[in-house]
């Protein structure tokens, strides 16, 4: 008698694959995923590395790292070679490599590893870093060198080890971190060239890279980023250049199916999953994240959870939410307030917002708006204001560094916010009108502001934008302001009793 074996189930998609990847050679999008995972699948630079790095690799307090199955495989998967009677056998196959992911999935310990392979792959070899800063690059390279710094074996292979000037092996490796500029790359020969955040990175600065590494056999340029604007025109580019699929170039996105925050959470959660592996593996808790992007603005959570493209500009709050934190109480919490102005451009308005701090909820009201207001009015007006003995005065100090110095001269306390105060101001805000942190006495003047207030992008996070909303918003950049002040500007007056 014949006995029939039934065919083993085909294996499922995991999760924490990409939404869209470059497929190895060799592989159909017909033959299922039983490939994956599989050392035989194809040969790569990776297998070796991930051996290198679990014998090094160790975390600050000492235990090795534990990477997850996503990592592993993005690092076999991006480093894959030609195989055996390939007229390119034992290269790199991809000339340059597109990694997109959401926030907070450990895009810099990759970037490490990477630069790790450039350095110990073949002597003499240039890994230059760049980012959106010098700062922004460092992360990666700090990750590496604390790394190499840890394991006396490792280190052996290295001469110099420092914190900002490079890294150099004993065979004449080097690891440099270069500023984002076009003209700082020109002309270098590079082994690997490591790109962070890539949606605020210059089209010229990509292609010098790649042009440095034409030289090499194996050189490799590796982008890692999350998504990006109407602006990322590097980003666009190489996202098209997905679309072509070329055989040397390989690309890896994780994206959430549409641009969108559902409104219910196991759809979200779906969606956070296929933007982040770190939740598809299991490492990054689904309720916590789902939580965590509740409270913030839905363009950031598009971008950066479900990491999709977002518009440059986005309304900052809707009038529904801006309406159901209309303060219940008649009376403005007592206390010390902190009174906060600002003024239009043209000084064709001026407006004075008070704020202040009970607990995890901060109060608001506006106090005054004046229309063509002078100098010497405002200066009066805080003078008359200062009866209410202010925990300070709190200002733009770019558009208002006359007032502040005549407040000063009168002995009156004040605080100047910098550009980067007012990208704080406005996350800050925005975080507490969500949470319901902040309530607000629904002055007409911010009832008509409040919804037609557009923010903008700025790198990584946004501010306020008076130029491209559609009235003026003196009133919200006031409020802003002064929400920030609250929080931290603390009561440090000695008491006498």
């Amino acid at each position: 008698m014949t006995v029939l074996t039934p065919a083993a189930p085909a294996p499922e998609r995991p999760l924490w694959l990409p939404a869209r990847f470059s497929l190895p050679l060799g592989v159909s999008p017909d033959d299922g995923f039983d490939w994956v995972g599989n050392p035989d699948s194809f040969p790569s630079h990776g297998y070796w590395l991930l051996r290198l790095v679990d014998k090094v690799w160790k975390l600050p307090d000492g235990s090795p790292i534990q990477l997850d199955v996503w990592q592993r495989w993005l690092i076999i998967a991006a480093l894959e070679v030609y195989p055996e009677g390939h007229p390119r056998a034992g290269e790199l196959r991809y000339r340059q490599v597109l990694v997109s992911v959401s926030r907070q999935n450990g895009k810099s310990v990759l970037g490490a590893i990477f630069g790790l392979y450039g350095l110990v792959r073949e002597a003499g070899a240039l890994v230059i870093g760049i980012a959106s800063s010098a700062e922004q690059a460092r992360i990666i390279y700090a990750r590496l060198l604390a790394v190499i710094r840890g394991n006396k074996r490792l280190a052996a292979k290295f001469k110099r080890l420092t914190d900002t000037r490079g890294i150099q092996s004993v065979d004449g490796g080097r690891y440099e971190i270069k500023p984002s500029k076009s003209a700082a790359v020109q002309g270098l020969d590079l082994t690997v060239g490591l790109a962070d955040e890539l949606h605020i990175t210059k089209r010229e600065l990509w292609s010098d890279m790649v042009n440095g590494t034409a030289a090499r056999r194996n050189g490799i340029v590796i982008g890692l980023t999350t998504a990006g604007d109407e602006n990322s025109e590097l980003l666009i580019d190489l996202y098209e250049l997905a679309e072509d699929a070329p055989e040397r170039f390989g690309y890896f996105i994780w994206e959430a199916p549409e641009a969108r925050v559902p409104e219910d959470d196991e759809t979200l959660g779906r969606y956070l999953i296929a933007a982040s592996p770190g939740l598809a593996c299991g490492r990054l808790d689904l309720e916590t994240a789902i939580s965590d992007v509740r409270g913030m603005p839905e363009a950031d959570v598009i971008r950066y959870r479900l990491n999709r493209f977002t518009a440059s500009t986005n309304a900052f709050i809707t009038a529904t939410l801006w309406a159901s934190r209309k303060r219940k109480a008649d009376e403005f919490p007592a206390g010390r307030p902190i009174f906060t102005i600002d003024r239009t451009p043209d000084w064709g308005f001026a407006a004075i917002v008070a704020t202040i701090k009970h607990g995890d909820t901060t109060s608001a009201e506006l106090v005054a708006s004046i229309a063509k207001p002078s100098l010497s009015q405002l200066v009066n007006v805080c003078v008359d204001l200062a009866r209410h003995q202010p925990l300070t005065f709190a200002m733009d100090w770019y558009a208002l560094k006359d007032l502040g110095n005549e407040l000063k001269k009168r002995g009156l306390p004040v605080w100047g916010a910098s550009q980067g105060d007012v990208m704080n101001g406005s996350a800050l805000l925005y975080a507490k009108l969500a949470t319901g942190d902040l309530e607000h006495d629904g002055s007409e003047l911010l009832n008509l502001q409040a919804p037609r207030t557009v923010r903008k992008n700025v790198g990584d996070g946004f501010r306020i934008s008076r130029k491209d909303s559609s009235i003026e918003i003196d009133g919200i950049m006031a409020l802003a302001l002064g929400v920030l002040a609250a929080e931290t500007q603390t009561d440090d007056t000695l008491q006498v009793f």
